[in-house]
């Protein structure tokens, strides 16, 4: 026992002896020194270190504390706290230094580069010319001797990285970010199948990478192909982010043959905003599935890894495709249900999606030749022709939704049974598809179309030109048919020109899109609207805006404000003068049938052009009412001032789509007839409207009248027998003069069941300040009760009180015998000579009040 006991003892002195002397044998500053060099020598980076340690007991092992590498005169590229390794006894034996377990602690990897391109991590050896280093004497103190030169192998066998962060900042590229690595573990680095766990976070995102890769050695031979399986996460939630990817490459110094496979499901793209924050990436909900790519860098001889990873990608191409998105929103469509899917390279690539637009619903699915194809194309800017297939269907209502009604409500299109599909091909050169399509509805914006069918033809050759052929659009209500040519240049203004043909155009039956039907409307007559200048575009709608006396909001501008004139000498271009400079017209339209409030108007007709801003419509020619309809517009924009020219002989308009267009409260129902002569010039809108001349007459029969507006020129207590809502609207007549931003009304005539009005006035085109003298009449069995009223106010606001005569009284007459018919001289003014639809009969009216004031002899 004692002989044990004392050759245990010899062998703890031994071992203790053995860690005392190393400590005093190695020097450590030498050691650290000697390691600093060998390490700028292969990199280019300085290496300092607070302090290091060796021990041999209870195995091999080094331990460095707060290690800084870095570039001189540049922030430090690694810093980590602590640094631990242990050391294989058995393969220093074999001349190889293997570190068992690397142990790193608070370290810190950044990576910065100046907007110069130089960056703090690019690794330069150092050229030694000298041959000092070869015979440096061996860090051991009272020894000298000659190096040995023996090669000796550096190996890992694992890496474990605790509370570390990398950070890295692109001044070039305008790009920075960092993470935090809570744990990160590298385990089996020597093995045929080294794997990796990593646990960081980003700000207060977690994520995760998991998984196994082949034999480390194979990235530097290309012996057999080395394979990768890895698996991410995000988040922390039940439905987190997760990708897994699955590949191998056959020969990783080149990048060759490189087959990779991803699948993932992601709840919503953004979510990589949690770890990327400026990448700006869609609202894309739901995206998963399932894709393959393969790629080959080719032969590079004398390629760097950056030349050599850019060609790769440039060479990946997909093998196949399942991808997924549950829902996503482009421009105000809803798009959901979309699917990516091709089973290979030389399978169809299929498309299908569920959109949702303006509460409309359309199921789309189409074919856009092979995936192959596709790829082609994409890659050579469309240079390779693809044929394409698409159906579009209007989404049928679901049964779940129908019998549940705990969706949103339905599409309003779900019963239209429409379907248009589109074949052809498609390419940058030249494109052709053919159009065909039905519905037995059809839901627009605003309107219904019954019995629906569409065809055509549309060939392109590359962006310069297109062709719309044999286009026919029939239905109930609208019957169009036509062809139309655009041609387009890189220095030439972009024609179009050809003719639109419609057999029939109910535009009673489609009003909704001429004239707007809802409440808001109705209730903007009553709304205030603070004064401005406004932007009148026509003449012939300014004098409408007169003839109507309408509460009327202040934005009369058809056409979109144009900038207003700078005080210094360069006048800006309107935006509305650029647009008609931007785009040549030459159309030729027909309309052999009109239905426009239950009138026919037929054989109308007109040539539409427009030449670097110069717009014509000549002539405007139809029938209608009996009439003969002629007109000419003529609005030159192609140089300063703009100048236009308006000829009424007469035309007739339809009063809705004028008042939409000018933001005009609904007042009047009907189609209004213009006669006149207008002209102007100007350099915006404002001065083209202060520079108004001429003469212009509005005028309507068998229309309808919003009795607010009555009320309100005739003053409160002629308003209260008025009622509410519209009132059919016998005649009206206007007739008035353009000069010097005032519109000059002459003869204002106007008749709507017992009430009538005559009179005269001005308006104030700029401000719609307005004075009208008129003389309001309520007619009782015959005989008429009449007073003489100013309106005054603008035409948002007008207010009316009685008039005084020369001697400053007040006039009220009842019973003067019966009132002269207000339609025949206003009417006759108002179409300055040309013929008119007839009025009707001037009614005659009886009642009980009428007995009574017969009976107190009031009435005769």
């Amino acid at each position: 026992m004692r002989k044990l006991t004392g050759a245990l003892i010899g062998v703890i002195v031994a071992f203790v002896g053995a860690s005392i002397a190393a400590h005093e044998l190695i020097d450590q500053d030498v050691l650290r020194q000697r390691v600093a060099d060998a390490l700028k020598k292969e990199t280019g980076l300085s290496m300092a270190v607070e302090g290091s340690s060796i021990q041999i007991l209870p195995w091999p092992s080094f331990e460095a504390r707060n290690l800084v590498l870095q570039r001189p005169g540049q922030k430090p590229v690694f810093q980590a706290r602590t640094v631990h390794a242990g050391l294989s006894v058995l393969a220093l034996l074999h001349r190889e230094v293997r570190f068992q377990d690397f142990v790193v602690d608070g370290a810190t990897l950044s990576l910065e580069r100046d907007r110069d391109g130089r960056a703090n991590w690019s690794l330069n050896r150092t050229v030694q010319t000298g041959s000092s280093d070869e015979n440096a004497p061996l860090p051991v103190r009272r020894h000298i001797g000659e190096r040995v030169q023996v090669h000796w192998n550096l190996s890992l066998d694992a890496l474990h990285l605790t509370n570390s962060s990398v950070q890295w900042r692109d001044d070039l590229k305008g790009m920075s970010g960092s993470f935090l690595i809570g744990t990160m573990d590298l385990a089996g680095l020597r093995s045929p199948s080294p794997w990796i766990n990593l646990q960081g976070s980003h700000g207060p995102t977690p994520f995760t990478l998991q998984g196994h890769v082949g034999d480390l050695s194979l990235l530097r031979s290309a012996s057999k192909p080395w394979t990768f399986s890895l698996g991410s996460t995000l988040g922390t939630d039940a439905k987190r982010d997760w990708l897994n990817v699955d590949g191998q490459i056959h020969d990783v110094p080149h990048l060759r043959g490189l087959a990779l496979t991803a699948q993932g499901e992601w709840p919503n793209l953004q979510d990589a905003h949690r770890l990327f924050p400026h990448a700006n990436l869609p609202d894309v909900r739901g995206l998963g599935g399932e894709f393959s790519v393969q790629g080959d860098a080719g032969e590079l001889t004398d390629a760097d890894w950056a030349d050599k990873g850019q060609a790769l990608l440039q060479s990946l191409v997909p093998g196949r495709m399942h991808l997924h998105a549950a829902g996503l929103t482009v421009r105000g469509a809803t798009i959901s249900n979309l699917r990516l899917d091709a089973d290979a390279p030389t399978a169809p690539l299929s498309v299908a999606a569920d959109v949702v637009w303006r509460d409309m619903g359309w199921r789309l699915a189409g074919k856009a030749g092979t995936l192959e194809q596709a790829v082609h194309a994409w890659r050579d800017h469309g240079q390779t022709t693809v044929p394409v297939e698409a159906e579009l269907r209007s989404l049928p209502l679901s049964l779940t939704a129908a019998v549940s009604g705990t969706e949103k409500a339905p599409p309003v299109n779900a019963q239209d049974e429409a379907r248009v599909t589109i074949s052809g091909t498609l390419g940058a050169e030249a494109s052709h598809f053919g159009v065909q399509g039905g519905a037995r509805t059809l839901h627009l914006p605003k309107t219904v179309l019954h019995d629906v069918s569409l065809q055509g033809t549309l060939d392109s050759k590359g962006l310069s030109e297109a062709t719309l052929d044999g286009f026919a659009f029939k239905s109930h209500e609208v019957d169009v048919d036509g062809a139309l040519h655009l041609l387009t240049g890189d220095d030439t203004t972009p024609l179009l020109n050809g003719h639109l043909h419609a057999t029939q155009l109910d535009l009673d039956a489609i009003r909704g899109l001429w004239i707007a039907q809802t409440q808001a409307e109705q209730d903007r007559k009553s709304v205030p609207v603070s004064p401005q200048s406004p932007a009148v575009p026509l003449p012939t709608e300014a004098a409408k805006t007169v003839a109507t006396h309408p509460v009327q909001t202040q934005d009369q501008s058809a056409v979109p404000a144009a900038p207003e004139a700078s005080a210094g000498p360069q006048v800006m271009v309107p935006a509305w003068v650029k647009r008609l400079r931007a785009q040549d017209l030459d159309l030729h339209l027909t309309l052999d049938r009109v239905v426009f409030y239950s009138h026919d108007y037929t054989n109308l007709a007109t040539h539409l052009t427009v030449s670097d801003g110069h717009l014509r419509l000549d002539p405007i020619s139809g029938q209608g009412q009996g009439l003969t309809l002629s007109g000419q517009v003529d609005l030159d924009a192609s140089k300063r001032p703009v100048t236009a020219h308006f000829t009424f002989q007469p035309l007739v308009l339809p009063v809705g789509l004028l008042e939409d267009s000018l933001k005009l409260p609904l007042l009047l129902q009907g189609p209004v007839q213009i006669a006149g002569d207008v002209r102007g010039q100007g350099e915006t809108l404002e001065t083209l409207r202060q520079s108004l001349t001429g003469h212009l007459g509005v005028s309507m029969v068998d229309g309808k009248v919003d009795s607010q507006i009555l009320g309100r020129i005739a003053g409160s207590g002629a308003g209260s027998l008025l009622g509410s809502g519209a009132r059919p609207l016998r005649c009206l007549g206007l007739h008035m003069t353009f000069a010097e931003d005032v519109a000059t009304l002459d003869t204002i005539g106007l008749q709507s069941g017992r009430f009538s009005t005559q009179g005269h006035g001005e308006v104030h085109l700029g401000s719609q300040e307005m004075t009208l003298h008129l003389v309001p009449s309520l007619d009782f069995e015959g005989a008429g009760a009449s007073t003489p009223v100013i309106v005054t106010g603008t035409i948002s606001e007008p207010q009316a009180q009685q008039d005084r005569d020369g001697n400053g009284r007040f006039q009220l007459s009842i019973g003067d015998g019966p009132v002269a018919d207000p339609c025949t001289s206003a009417l006759a003014a108002a179409r300055e000579g040309q013929a008119g639809p007839p009025v009707s009969e001037q009614p005659h009216h009886h009642n009980k009040a009428g007995d009574i004031l017969r009976a107190l002899g009031v009435l005769h």
